[in-house]
Parts: structure tokens; C-alpha cells; sequence
């Protein structure tokens, strides 16, 4: 498995010139893939642009160079891949030229030397970025770009399943809006994990916004108060961001750790692939679930969960919360508990959802009617936010390099 840590470098006169040299880089080849297409109708492929304007790229690595050229195709081929599933409205390729693009390192460009200083190569006869680096672990991919204020390295890194799984037991996972995740453990338990602190931090986010936005709408564009309203918003803005991350990350930690004291051995999570193109419930509530984070609460979820040696499936969600996990009867409940009227069956709605997800993956995996109360789910337990939860000091050393940061050398 790979990991990415992310450092703050600040800003020097050489990491200038490097993200120069890359924008140049970008500039040229999609300018002369265009060129291309208008002139003849031939489409340049990823090799032949390397060859022609990757080879020789002076103040670049050769391997960072055809870093270059593999983004832009990489973008061409997304774009590429939506206007055939039709989503392209809206939508251009990658055209515009860059003044500053970021720089890329792959493992024969780098190399951490014994002194401790990781040294990335940019070709002969040009000098090396040189970095204090707080490990001894060597990473695989290095990447420098800028964020908004200064420039962040970012290093990818392979790391082993230092845990192995406490047990066989598996658990199935709904994602929510209202509440994350809520987990049925095979054996009957529940765990629910709230969203009540993303939903207010997202809250406070579109209000802030509104209201910085009908301000600057109201000043003179490129005014000195309106520029100091611009800078407000984006900081502001960064600010929540920033806060909404710290949240999914320790509420995903607390969860990976509560399954792993449950004995998990397999993790089955819903899928939700494609639901924001088939929502349309008004305006507010599409917003709500527009701003939806379940793609980055599953993927913390899982790399966490992959760590401490538990596997991860996913099972298709559809109907799962409309039909009863006892006699299969499908019922639509009108509130956030789930009551059959053919069984009498009762339990939490996303409960009996996380329990169809389970018993999807794994048909027969209990026999029918199997709960902790006959006829009746138990209540699902809280995971709760805590502004000052922190993650087991014994388990972030393996995975973090001790929290200290990089920083350029000389």
C-alpha cells in the first residue's frame, strides 16, 4: 500500500524556477497538440509529444519532463472518457497554457543520503533539491507544487500492513448524509458514526461564503477593498476546508480502531457510485447532498482499515434500507426508523441498510431472524467528534514520520 505525506516548504528563488521551467513544459506540449488536431486532424499520442518535446528539456529531469506530458495526457483522457459517457456539457479539455505548473520526482530521480537529506535530481549539470527529511524511509514519488501560499511537497511512500487482523468477523457499512457511517457488526451489534459537526462546519461554510460573495459583488473589481474581501473568502474558505479534513480523518481513525476491537476481519461498504447524477430533491437538500462527503470518508476509511489488516469490499446499496433483513419484504420508511408491516419487524433504517449490505456480499451469512431481540435491532452506538480527539501515539509512528516537517536545505 501506498501512503502520501504532505509538507510545507515555503517559497525560494530555485522552487521558482523549477515550476517555471514545468509551465513552460505544459505550455508547449499542449499547444503543439492542438496545433495538431487543427492543422491535420492527427492526435499526438503521449510518446511521440515525450519524444519530440520531452527529450533534452533543459533545467528538468527527464523522468520529471515526461511527468509533464503523462498530467496533460491524463487530463486529455478524462475529458476524453466524459464526453463518451456523455458528460462533457460544460466540460473543455485541457488547453490553456501555464505560467507555473508543478514538478515531479519518480524513485531513479531521488535519493536519501546518509546524512539524512533527501536530494532530488533535476539533470545534469543543474543543481539538486536538497531536503531535510525526518525519516529514514525513502519515498517512491516526490511532488512539489504550489497551494495557495506557499509550496507543499508531497511524498508517496510504500508502507507494509504492520497489524494483522484480531478476527474473522464482518461488518457491513452504510454511508449517510445524517449520520457518516453506521456499522452492522455480524453478531447483532450497531454502531452509528454522527455527522452532526461536518453538517454545521458546512453550514457555516456556505453562509460565509454567501455573505463575502453579495459584498464583493457590491465593490469595484480589482479595488484594494475588494481585493482584501477576495483574500478574506479564500482564507476563510481554506479555514473550514481545513477543518472538515481534521474531522473525516480522527472520525475515521476512532472507527478503524472501534472495528478492529471488535475482531474485524472483512469491512463491506455500500456503494454509491453515480448517486449525485440521480438525486433532485430541491434545491437545499441537493445542495446538502452535493457537499456529501462520502468519497472521502470511504477512502480514509479504507487505507485506515487496509492498515490494521482488515479487507475491504464493496456491495451494491440499492433498496438495501427498504427491505426488511427478516422476511426480505420491501417497505419504504417515512422517518429514520424502519418498521416492516408484513413481519413487524423494527429497527434503525440505516441499520437494517448496513445489514442488507452485509448479507448482499455474503448471502446466508446469518439465518433469518438472528438479531440480539427478536423481532427487534438493537439501537446502534455512537462514534462521536471530539475537537481534541487525538490518534494512538503507537499506531501514528508507524504511519507518520513523528509529525515534524521538511524543510529545503540551504
Amino acid at each position: 500500500m501506498f501512503l502520501t505525506r504532505k509538507f510545507k516548504l515555503g517559497r525560494t528563488d530555485q522552487l521558482d524556477r523549477l515550476a517555471r521551467r514545468a509551465g513552460d513544459l505544459w505550455s508547449t506540449v499542449a499547444k503543439w497538440h492542438w496545433r495538431f488536431v487543427d492543422r491535420q486532424g492527427y492526435w499526438l499520442s503521449k510518446g511521440q509529444s515525450q519524444k519530440m518535446y520531452c527529450k533534452g528539456h533543459e533545467g528538468l529531469h527527464s523522468q520529471s519532463a515526461q511527468a509533464v506530458a503523462d498530467s496533460f495526457y491524463d487530463s486529455l483522457k478524462a475529458w476524453r472518457k466524459k464526453r463518451d459517457n456523455g458528460k462533457y456539457e460544460g466540460l473543455c479539455p485541457p488547453y490553456k497554457q501555464k505560467r507555473y505548473f508543478k514538478i515531479q520526482w519518480k524513485s531513479p530521480a531521488t535519493r536519501l543520503r546518509d546524512d539524512g537529506v533527501l536530494r532530488l535530481s533535476n539533470g545534469r549539470g543543474n543543481k539538486p533539491v536538497l531536503i531535510d527529511w525526518p525519516s529514514d524511509r525513502e519515498p517512491k514519488r516526490v511532488e512539489i507544487g504550489w497551494d495557495g501560499d506557499q509550496y507543499e511537497l508531497r511524498a508517496q511512500y510504500e508502507v507494509e500492513e504492520n497489524e494483522e487482523s484480531q478476527g474473522d468477523r464482518k461488518v457491513g457499512v452504510d454511508l449517510g448524509e445524517r449520520h457518516l457511517a453506521t456499522v452492522y457488526v455480524e453478531g447483532g451489534e450497531n454502531i452509528s458514526v454522527h455527522g452532526g459537526r461536518l453538517r454545521s462546519l458546512r453550514r457555516q461554510h456556505n453562509r460565509t461564503l454567501s455573505n463575502l460573495r453579495s459584498k464583493i459583488d457590491r465593490k469595484e473589481k480589482g479595488s484594494r477593498r475588494w481585493k482584501r474581501l477576495v483574500r478574506a473568502k479564500d482564507r476563510l474558505a481554506k479555514k473550514i476546508r481545513n477543518q472538515i479534513k481534521d474531522f473525516l480523518h480522527k472520525v475515521t481513525t476512532r472507527l478503524a480502531n472501534v472495528l478492529h476491537e471488535r475482531r474485524t476481519g472483512t469491512v463491506v461498504v455500500g456503494d454509491l457510485a453515480g448517486i449525485r447524477e440521480r438525486i433532485g430533491y430541491g434545491d437545499r437538500m441537493n445542495q446538502r447532498l452535493h457537499q456529501w462527503a462520502y468519497s472521502k470518508f470511504e477512502h480514509m476509511l479504507n487505507y485506515k482499515a487496509q492498515l490494521r489488516g482488515m479487507t475491504v469490499e464493496r456491495a451494491s446499496e440499492a433498496y438495501t434500507s427498504q427491505t426488511c433483513p427478516n422476511c426480505k419484504h420491501r417497505h419504504k420508511p417515512s422517518d429514520r426508523d424502519f418498521d416492516c408491516p408484513k413481519c413487524s419487524f423494527k429497527g434503525h433504517r440505516d441499520a437494517v441498510g448496513a445489514r442488507n449490505i452485509l448479507n448482499k456480499r455474503y448471502p446466508g451469512n446469518e439465518p433469518r431472524g438472528s438479531t440480539q431481540v427478536a423481532g427487534e435491532m438493537a439501537s446502534p452506538t455512537g462514534v462521536r467528534y471530539r475537537p481534541h480527539m487525538r490518534c494512538n501515539p503507537a499506531s501514528s509512528r508507524k504511519t507518520h514520520f513523528g509529525g515534524q516537517g521538511c524543510r529545503p536545505v540551504g
